[in-house]
């Protein structure tokens, strides 16, 4: 299976997040944007739907989790949730 981050799917595709990962731009906070994106629901095998996207589609990403909650993450966020198709 074809697996990208977030901040690579189109408006309206709904994929199944495969894993939160490690990304260097938040440097020693790292960890910590890990666990409160898993604290918002962004755990494995939830599904998630681009809902909206900035202009030219490189953030904020509006997002909607299987569990109908709505989130807005920033385009470094995005890039940290590795997502496969259902």
């Amino acid at each position: 299976m074809v697996q990208c981050t977030l901040n690579q799917l189109k408006k309206n595709q709904i994929f199944q997040i495969h894993a939160i990962v490690a990304n260097q731009e938040f440097g020693q906070l790292d960890e910590m944007v890990m666990r409160r994106l898993k604290d918002l629901g962004f755990n494995e095998g939830q599904t998630v739907e681009v809902i909206g996207h900035g202009v030219f589609g490189i953030g904020p990403y509006a997002v909607r989790l299987g569990n109908q909650s709505q989130f807005t993450l920033r385009r470094a966020e995005a890039k940290k949730i590795i997502c496969m198709p259902l």
